[in-house]
């Protein structure tokens, strides 16, 4: 994952209000927070694009979604705490995702445009399968945070229940319940965007 241009995010320490440590002091902390996130980034870039572009069925989102998580990590103090680094970039990369749909389906309601991105000669097959791709990660965003998080990681991602409990810290076999009361939640919502006016048969 490229990172050119990066050094235009760092923090000169000079905004008002925020003279309580020295600017020098207070630099180091976020340039030194950047360099972990360029490290991180430049070794688990990759796979976040993977997620980005899987979450958002958009590359030209990604490059934008990529800068706005160098921003996110390099600007929270959660990532210094954080036991598991990837882990922390992965959720926040997930989070940006979907606000990013979020977004993007506003935005199509308020101009009340069809907001597929298929091309009219791509073949039929194509465009139905994205449209219930589509239809499927707007239901995953009304899920609780956890629960979409391991739809994501188990679903999109294939990641087993052990890795997605040893990322988020939590009991596997809780996580399983949470997935199977997702998947639930997921069909009665498919469901009910099946049986509304226009909806698929």
């Amino acid at each position: 994952m490229g990172c050119a241009g990066a050094s235009v995010f760092i923090y000169n320490g000079e905004g008002p209000g925020r003279a309580a440590w020295p600017a020098e002091y207070r630099g180091a902390i976020v340039h030194n927070r950047q360099e972990k996130v360029l490290e991180l980034l430049e070794k688990s870039g990759p796979r976040l694009h993977d997620l980005l572009a899987r979450l958002t069925l958009s590359e030209d989102a990604v490059g934008d979604l990529r800068q706005a998580l160098f921003i996110r990590l390099s600007s929270s103090n959660g990532l210094d705490k954080a036991t598991d680094p990837f882990a922390y970039a992965h959720r926040a990369a997930i989070n940006l995702a979907f606000e990013w749909r979020r977004r993007q389906k506003l935005k199509c309601q308020s101009l009340d445009e069809d907001c597929l991105a298929a091309s009219s000669s791509s073949p039929l097959g194509m465009v139905i399968r994205r449209e219930e791709l589509e239809k499927l990660l707007d239901a995953t965003s009304q899920l609780s945070r956890l629960a979409r998080d391991v739809v994501v990681m188990h679903y999109i991602e294939q990641e087993s229940y052990e890795e997605i409990s040893r990322r988020l810290g939590k009991d596997a076999h809780y996580l399983r319940s949470v997935s199977a009361k997702a998947m639930d939640r997921l069909r009665t919502l498919l469901a009910g965007e099946r049986n509304r006016p226009g909806g698929k048969d």
